[in-house]
């Protein structure tokens, strides 16, 4: 799972996903939920770059776009924020709706994040998409808790719940990267 190993635990879910993304399985809508830190932007931005790698093992994360990626630069990677707001505004969803027609600039997807939750308005909004998506379309929603999204959304996405890290792990991990701090 080479580049996958960059996020930590849930290491089945990293598997199948490095897996089905490898045989070139890409699904339009992923909702990614779990507990706040457990890595869904992480895991987010490791799927953009599997889907839009141009590296024979996929995510290189040397390659321009899997580059791009990680920069946040990448034209056809977009992330849907709304700082001013609790959620997503609902102008906010329909302008994506008009954007996902127009084709990505240089990749085979173009990617929509959604690392802020959106309002039921938000959801119903995104539903008329989630419909009849254009086949270049992948959203990826982020969310700590699946059932804040409605049923009717959530039924067309491929769920990829993510756990929260073992204190273990984390304390290993943690050891390595700052040898010298107290426990």
């Amino acid at each position: 799972t080479m580049i996958f190993d960059t996020l930590l635990g849930n290491d089945r879910l990293k598997q199948n996903l490095a897996e089905s993304l490898a045989k070139g399985h890409i699904s339009h809508f992923y909702l990614i939920s779990g507990p706040r830190g457990s890595g869904k932007k992480t895991l987010a931005k490791l799927m953009a770059q599997s889907i839009l790698c141009r590296g024979s093992q996929k995510p290189c994360g040397t390659c321009d776009a899997c580059r791009k990626i990680a920069n946040n630069n990448h034209p056809d990677v977009l992330t849907v924020e709304d700082p001013e707001h609790k959620n997503v505004a609902v102008k906010i969803v329909r302008q994506i709706r008009e954007d996902v027609f127009v084709r990505p600039n240089e990749g085979s997807h173009k990617i929509y994040i959604f690392p802020q939750e959106l309002g039921i308005e938000g959801q119903n909004a995104l539903l008329k998409i989630l419909e009849e998506p254009p086949s270049y379309g992948v959203f990826i929603l982020l969310a700590e808790n699946p059932q804040q999204i409605l049923t009717t959304v959530r039924s067309r996405c491929t769920l990829l719940q993510m756990e929260s890290l073992p204190k273990g792990l984390l304390l290993s991990h943690l050891r390595k990267q700052f040898p010298g701090a107290d426990q």
